[in-house]
């Protein structure tokens, strides 16, 4: 009778450890076909993976510690799913390796994880976000600019107060290993500041990557790049209105048009399952920081998505961007278009 008893406490005890702590896999799985152009080239068609959002597949999980206080982890990998290889060669995580507490004190988090312009900003402000090829924010906004991801990197995020949440960051070398001395490093701070409530979302980040001790010019005004980026959206319920504005500066370019201004109008109108959205997106100074003669990049951006259910959707897209590609004829930079229709699974 008594080890009957010890073995349902302990049954019990093992089962209150387990749901004390929950672990999710998750993903998405997205596959389109992509008709691009681009000056100076035949067109190219095909199958492509993650158009609309990058194919990935991750594990998160959280441990109650008791008191308010939690454990968190997240560890996703990206994929090609048209060919099934890694998106990183030799990085199994390469869109977050971190794990944190949080608590009424907010979250911390250690490891590799996005920046706050990334996330905050560029994922979105953009009706497109950070996906959908081309039309994503990266094209425009921090071209050449600071990482999207950080490793080696320590982030707190705030609790929201009346709207308001603030985050932190900083990364010791964003792209690798620390070095002895850190002489060979890239570190990195990113800050941001954000404010949502009802319809409303505002917000500002700042980020600044400091060149490693041994670049060329570091010390003396060098290659330092710094980026401040400012943005809303405002959803009237028919329709969301989307505007931003970034400025990089990247005094490695050695020119006399060293900042980049990026502006950015879009429109998301939603109507039942369907949802149409658009953009238009310009950059000032990318392509003479580069070297080649035309300043300006820009274009715009059509968008459609379908949801047949909650994790599964049918897209189309259709975006033109002028100067946006180096050609290698001449310095002249060159215009670029995608068509594509494709489908993504969420699980």
């Amino acid at each position: 009778m008594k080890k009957t008893l010890l073995a349902a406490a302990l049954l019990a005890g093992f089962a209150g450890a387990a749901q004390a702590q929950s672990v999710t896999l998750y993903g998405i799985v997205d596959m389109g076909f992509m008709n691009s152009k681009q000056d100076g080239q035949s067109a190219t068609n095909g199958l492509e993976s993650g158009i609309a959002g990058s194919s990935r597949f991750g594990l998160r999980g959280v441990e109650d510690l008791g008191n308010g206080l939690k454990a968190n982890f997240q560890l996703e990998s990206g994929f090609k799913a048209d060919t099934g290889i890694q998106s990183a060669s030799g990085q199994l995580f390469d869109r977050a390796a971190w794990v944190g507490l949080s608590g009424s004190f907010g979250e911390v988090r250690l490891g590799r994880q996005d920046t706050l312009g990334f996330n905050w900003f560029r994922g979105a402000i953009n009706p497109f976000g950070n996906a959908y090829s081309q039309a994503q924010s990266k094209t425009i906004f921090n071209v050449n600019g600071i990482d999207d991801r950080v490793s080696n990197s320590a982030f707190y995020l705030s609790p929201k107060f009346s709207g308001f949440q603030f985050g932190a960051g900083y990364s010791f070398n964003a792209s690798g290993s620390e070095t002895t001395g850190n002489d060979g490093d890239n570190s990195v701070y990113s800050l941001g500041l954000r404010y949502q409530t009802g319809p409303l979302l505002a917000v500002l980040t700042y980020e600044q990557k400091n060149a490693a001790d041994q670049a060329p010019g570091a010390g003396v005004g060098g290659s330092d790049l710094k980026n401040i980026q400012l943005g809303a959206t405002y959803d009237f319920g028919m329709a969301k209105l989307h505007a931003g504005y970034g400025r990089l500066q990247n005094s490695g370019y050695r020119s006399s048009a060293e900042k980049e201004n990026s502006y950015l109008i879009g429109v998301t109108v939603p109507f039942g399952a369907h949802s149409v959205f658009a953009t238009y997106q310009r950059n000032d100074n990318a392509n003479i920081n580069a070297g080649r003669q035309d300043k300006a990049i820009n274009g715009y951006a059509i968008g459609y998505n379908y949801t047949l259910s909650k994790r599964t959707m049918v897209y189309a897209l259709f975006n033109q961007y002028t100067d946006v590609i180096a050609r290698t004829d001449n310095k002249q930079p060159g215009d670029k278009r995608e068509i594509a229709i494709g489908l993504q699974h969420k699980f």
